[in-house]
């Protein structure tokens, strides 16, 4: 104490030193959309050790693309630019192990370019919350479902529909590209409806023209979805009843007081179902296919229409719902 004085003596407080902008992504729902893609990808193809250094470099690589953004939006300041620089260099180590173990997947890039390049320029010109830049990270965030499933299933010649894979190498219960795409389809159907859907709780509350179209969407995009899947050879109707549910949703909500807390939860929920649903729908490949080929399956094996029935009977208990 001073002298003369009753109170004690203040010593200086030191300021904390708070952490500079763009350091952490504050966009709660990006994270399912990194992570289910990626998830799903794993477990179609099988997991590899690849998929280490790809899940680090998708990641990280996330934190980098949300802090230029943000730094392209400041209009180049420098309090922006150190996360950027400091993510920029924490890519380069896991980019590196992914191309030693596996340079094929640079194949890739050229659909994740143009996409990323969108989301930069939206950045830059401060139009980030509009339906192009949300649809181009939609889309290059689902993309990373085919990615890793090419990394779990080894070399393949050709990514497309119709083209098949190395012999001797598929997916679980024996899908290849075709059944690939067809539930790459699902998801990103799927994660696209929740831009609309998002829209219309948040900035676009009380908009009948976005609850309209967010209906309108998830009809359309379960006839989308069950029509891909169903020519892919997967039982459809378990993605019709899901987008059914989720078109009552987009109706429903935006008409309740829902917190961003509970429809946040019922987001979780929906992005859990969408995982269940994917990856239980290839054990239903080997059951649609004999269903299809009916008498084929039969000659092939050397049975006669008997063990065709038997075939048809064990594919209908193979196939799962969620």
């Amino acid at each position: 104490m001073t002298q003369g004085s009753t109170q004690p003596e203040r010593r200086p407080t030191r300021r904390r030193r708070r952490r500079g902008p763009g350091w952490v992504p504050d966009q709660h729902g990006a994270w399912a959309m990194l992570a289910v893609p990626l998830l799903v990808g794993v477990f179609l193809g099988s997991p590899a050790w690849v998929h280490v250094p790809l899940a680090a470099l998708w990641f990280v690589g996330y934190f980098a693309f949300f802090a230029t953004g943000l730094w392209l939006k400041s209009r180049f300041k420098a309090r922006w630019w150190p996360p950027v620089r400091a993510y920029g260099i924490a890519t380069v180590v896991p980019a590196v192990a992914v191309l030693l173990l596996r340079p094929d997947l640079l194949a890739w890039v050229p659909l994740f370019a143009p996409l990323v390049a969108v989301s930069l320029w939206s950045s830059y010109r401060r139009t980030e919350r509009s339906l192009l830049n949300d649809g181009a990270t939609v889309l290059a965030a689902c993309l990373m479902m085919p990615v890793a499933f090419a990394a779990g299933t080894g070399r393949a010649p050709g990514v497309w529909p119709g083209t098949t894979l190395p012999d001797g190498v598929t997916g679980v219960a024996g899908i290849g590209w075709p059944q690939v795409w067809a539930l790459f389809v699902v998801v990103l159907a799927y994660f696209a409806g929740t831009i609309l859907y998002v829209k219309t709780l948040i900035r676009e509350r009380g908009e009948r023209s976005y609850r309209v179209a967010s209906v309108v969407y998830h009809l359309t995009a379960g006839v989308v979805a069950s029509a891909a899947l169903a020519a892919a050879g997967l039982v459809w109707w378990p993605a019709a009843t899901l987008f059914a549910g989720l078109t009552v949703r987009a109706l429903w909500v935006p008409r309740t007081e829902a917190t961003p807390m509970q429809f946040g939860m019922g987001e979780v929920a929906a992005s859990v179902l969408v995982t269940v649903l994917v990856l239980v729908l290839p054990q239903t490949f080997e059951a649609v296919g004999s269903g299809a080929s009916g008498t084929s399956v039969a000659d092939a094996s050397g049975t006669d229409g008997s063990g065709a029935s038997v075939a048809l009977g064990a594919g209908a208990a193979a196939t799962v719902v969620p």
